[in-house]
């Protein structure tokens, strides 16, 4: 007996250590979040964050590959002597700018797809799903690739196109690329509240089907398309610094990517202009991540139903 009190006890402490941990987690990458937005809204006005094309010099000589972090610089500067700090900050809202931009593309285009699919089933739900299974067929890499390569031979031919810039080609590239995910997701959880007994009701009581969809269905599936949002934002912000990496990324104001992609043959001589752009990245998908877990833990997403 009082081994068994003994590991009730050591169960309920590691229990009450991972749900600390998890809230943790959560503020941390809530703080991280607001704070970088912040900077990234306001650069312009901040006194303590350089203008994006601002030089920094010591002694009125720029050094060739840059100075490492210190109280001129906080981060240093690139081989430009450019402040990283600065550009990381001004990268940050191209950066979320394109994320935010993508992941309404495919929540919007995927959400509808995924609850026409996952209400009205039949050869509707069979058609999404061909649309849906060839966009996951597809290398999801090779795909924007594609896309984007392709966009850029379409724009030189169709002059109407010229306002298109790289940043919204990426944009709509990776939107593209989130509908399939979030149309299977939402699918999922349409199937699960069409049987519900309010949609039964409201379904006896002879309301139509748009009105059963957008004020029984919707509202209920809010939760599960925030949580998604909020991880898959982290995901295709990812997704941008890899085709940045690539050499398809934006090139005035830089992303965290390009950043990264810039500065990677002078790692050796100026490792601070690639190691703390990325780790920008890295603490902004892992913010988000932590925020998503904490909403699905929060709103009961469990993965099986997702």
């Amino acid at each position: 007996m009082t081994t068994a009190l003994a590991s009730s006890t050591h169960g309920a402490a590691e229990v009450k250590s991972a749900r600390k941990a998890r809230h943790m987690g959560w503020m941390f990458g809530t703080a991280w979040l607001v704070v970088l937005s912040f900077c990234a809204l306001f650069a312009n006005q901040l006194p303590f964050i350089r203008t994006y094309d601002a030089k920094v010099r010591v002694a009125g000589q720029a050094k060739q590959y840059g100075f490492g972090p210190g109280w001129t610089a906080w981060l240093g500067t690139d081989n430009s002597s450019h402040d990283v700090f600065a550009r990381c900050i001004y990268g940050a809202r191209q950066t979320l700018f394109i994320g935010i931009g993508a992941t309404i593309i495919g929540l919007t285009v995927g959400g509808l797809l995924g609850v026409l699919g996952g209400y009205y089933r039949g050869w509707v739900d069979r058609a999404i799903s061909i649309i849906v299974d060839c966009l996951l067929a597809m290398p999801a890499l090779l795909l924007a690739l594609l896309l984007i390569q392709r966009t850029d031979q379409i724009k030189e031919t169709i002059t109407a196109l010229g306002w298109l810039t790289r940043t919204e080609e990426i944009t709509i590239t990776l939107g593209i690329l989130a509908i399939a995910p979030f149309a299977r997701i939402v699918r999922a959880q349409t199937l699960g509240l069409r049987e519900r007994d309010f949609v039964l009701a409201a379904r006896s009581l002879g309301a139509k089907s748009q009105r059963v969809i957008w004020r029984e269905i919707m509202p209920n599936l809010v939760p599960a398309m925030v949580t998604v949002a909020v991880t898959g934002l982290g995901i295709l912000i990812a997704a941008e610094g890899t085709l940045a990496f690539l050499g398809l990324g934006v090139a005035r104001p830089q992303t965290w990517g390009t950043m990264i992609d810039a500065a990677r043959d002078d790692l050796s001589k100026a490792w601070w202009a690639t190691i703390f752009p990325c780790l920008f990245l890295f603490l902004t998908v892992l913010s988000f991540n932590f925020i998503g877990d904490h909403l699905a833990r929060k709103f009961d997403i469990r993965e099986a139903a997702v």
